[in-house]
């Protein structure tokens, strides 16, 4: 009886990653009782993609990035597929360019964070402008991009600790 709790034990903290994002995807659809801050909530669900795919690509496959893209197109009401997309292409980038981050600075970090999140806002905003046939207002984008790059030390903190606490050694 024991090996079965061991294992599902290991099960639950290999799946932590994903289960995380999951988390983090759906508080960043949540209302907030913050003025104004619905159109403009920092990408939780891009930074826990950035984090995972930077720190632990073996627990976060692309399979895990694109069910979270699709996921943030259904509760944000974006068009099917976009962020299922991005954040695929997003995760294939941090992982081909995983040496560059995983062992160096926090700030080297927030860096690449910084440029992958503007990217990401950019191409969501071209992506979702073709397919509806119509101009995105762009300040919204661009202001959520801002307090994504501000925002992204605490939710890569909180991640870190995770990732410290729960995987330890696996």
């Amino acid at each position: 009886m024991d090996a079965v709790w061991q294992r599902l034990d290991l099960w639950l903290r290999l799946a932590m990653p994903f289960f995380v994002s999951l988390v983090m995807a759906l508080l960043s659809a949540v209302a907030w009782p913050l003025p104004y801050l619905g159109p403009v909530m920092p990408p939780l669900a891009f930074i826990a993609l950035f984090y995972w795919a930077a720190h632990r690509p073996d627990l976060f496959p692309v399979s895990a990035a694109f069910a979270i893209g699709l996921l943030h197109d259904i509760i944000n009401g974006l068009p099917m597929g976009a962020s299922a997309l991005l954040f695929t292409g997003a995760h294939q980038i941090v992982l081909r360019q995983r040496r560059f981050f995983a062992g160096h600075s926090f700030s080297l970090l927030w860096g690449g964070f910084t440029l992958a999140a503007l990217a990401m806002t950019v191409a969501q905003w071209t992506l979702v402008c073709f397919l509806r046939w119509q101009i995105v207002p762009l300040a919204p984008v661009l202001t959520q991009m801002v307090l994504a790059a501000i925002f992204f030390p605490l939710p890569c903190w909180i991640l870190y600790q995770l990732q410290r606490n729960v995987l330890g050694n696996i």
